[in-house]
């Protein structure tokens, strides 16, 4: 897959490679040297699950060579995507020409790598569109229930690009219909926790920019108005009051809590369709927030 971020860059203008080659090692942390590395960012799940269906395809004597390449290619676009999307909408990177060409390449890419990948799938077309509905009609707006149930379920829809290849190449293994569900569940719950991983890692940007995060939804009324009020103020008490409901309310533990359940569940799901694999990734992700009795 970094091997596609390079052919991602040779496909652009010649003129913009060492703009887009900065661009990347300053806002996306990315090294190229000795070798590209972007992936390095993502947690495996994020990208192994493609491994894993491969391996799955073998042991049932399914070939999906053909595929591969355009697998790979859609899927690395998609995760690409998807934090250029949120940087650009959140202010963090500027709308230049430089950044636009990213986005409209990547996009450009990834939609014919997923055409590739569907054909033969009669459905494969609607899946695509489906999908990519999902996304647009939930990056831009705010969770339908102001819960964190529902901050859940709305970011699941925003990463709904993820979920094209998985389900495709899942389909061009012709596994049953609820394989491809519960691929979609489990892989659903990781983002879900890496989501809220980050955003309790951000907690500090976002209560200052009065991003409505995780955090947000599991504070009381009174305290989510100091939260919106300190993107207009940067009053030291306003933060005071919302970190003591943070750390002394059991809104720290309360997500945490929901990360291992998140991966915990997802795992065992994974483990009734026999992709132990990707559920023991899974685990060793959730072991260091599991509740352990403390030893003497």
């Amino acid at each position: 897959m970094n091997a596609e971020i390079m052919a991602f860059f040779r496909s652009l203008p010649e003129s913009t490679h060492a703009a887009s080659v900065v661009l990347f090692m300053q806002h996306f942390r990315t090294p190229f040297f000795p070798k590209c590395d972007y992936f390095k960012n993502y947690y495996p799940p994020s990208w192994s699950i493609l491994h894993w269906l491969e391996r799955m395809g073998a042991d049932h004597d399914v070939c999906l060579r053909a595929e591969r390449r355009y697998a790979l290619s859609a899927h690395a676009m998609a995760l690409f995507l998807h934090p250029l999307d949120d940087h650009l909408n959140d202010g963090q990177l500027s709308a230049t020409h430089l950044s636009l060409l990213l986005r409209s390449q990547a996009w450009l890419r990834m939609n014919t790598a997923l055409e590739r990948v569907a054909e033969g799938l009669g459905r494969g077309p609607e899946i695509i569109k489906g999908l990519i509905e999902d996304y647009y009609a939930n990056i831009g707006t705010p969770p339908a229930r102001s819960t964190l149930d529902g901050y859940c379920r709305h970011f699941r829809k925003q990463m709904a690009t993820w979920m094209s290849v998985p389900v495709l190449m899942a389909m061009k293994m012709k596994f049953a219909g609820d394989f491809t569900e519960a691929l979609q569940d489990a892989y659903g719950g990781f983002g879900i926790a890496w989501r809220l991983l980050d955003d309790l890692q951000d907690i500090d940007t976002d209560m200052k920019t009065g991003c409505h995060s995780a955090i947000y939804f599991c504070l009381p009324p009174e305290i989510r108005q100091i939260w919106d009020q300190s993107l207009q103020s940067a009053d030291v008490s306003r933060s005071k009051i919302i970190q003591s409901a943070v750390y002394n309310g059991g809104v720290w533990e309360t997500i945490k809590g929901r990360i291992y359940a998140e991966l915990a569940t997802a795992a065992a799901t994974l483990d009734e369709i026999q992709m132990t694999g990707l559920a023991e990734e899974l685990r060793c992700l959730a072991w260091p927030l599991q509740d352990r009795p403390a030893t003497s």
